[in-house]
């Protein structure tokens, strides 16, 4: 009979031990997180953006004044954006202008054709 005790108590001690050994084992699992790659440079500074910000909106609204200022708000946030993903802040000084205006006009199409509301053809 005590030999029938410690079997029975050997088994649940192994049966626990296992039940641990599994707990443990895959509850302590690390998780790996893989870094993203930035869409920006993360080289701008504020002023820089606000100064893109700036000209892009101040243009917008000198050309299409009857068009609602949200319209021209997401546009320059999609403009902005789209330079900060394809130029570092030092790229500007090393590219010509005629580059710039060039790579500016592209984008600003592409987010005029991103955007659902469209400013008229023809700016008063």
């Amino acid at each position: 009979m005590i030999k029938n005790i410690s079997i029975v108590f050997a088994t649940v001690l192994l049966g626990v031990i296992v039940m641990l050994l599994i707990i443990f084992l895959t509850g302590c699992k690390t998780q790996r997180t893989i870094p993203k790659a930035s869409r920006f440079s993360g080289d701008h500074t504020t002023v820089q953006i606000r100064g893109m910000w700036f000209i892009c909106y101040q243009s917008r609204t000198n050309g299409f004044p009857r068009v609602p200022p949200p319209i021209h708000t997401a546009h320059c946030d999609c403009l902005v954006d789209k330079s900060r993903e394809n130029f570092s802040s030092s790229d500007y000084k090393t590219y010509d202008a005629d580059n710039l205006t060039i790579f500016f006009r592209d984008k600003s199409i592409e987010c005029e054709l991103q955007s659902k509301v469209q400013p008229p053809v023809n700016p008063v």
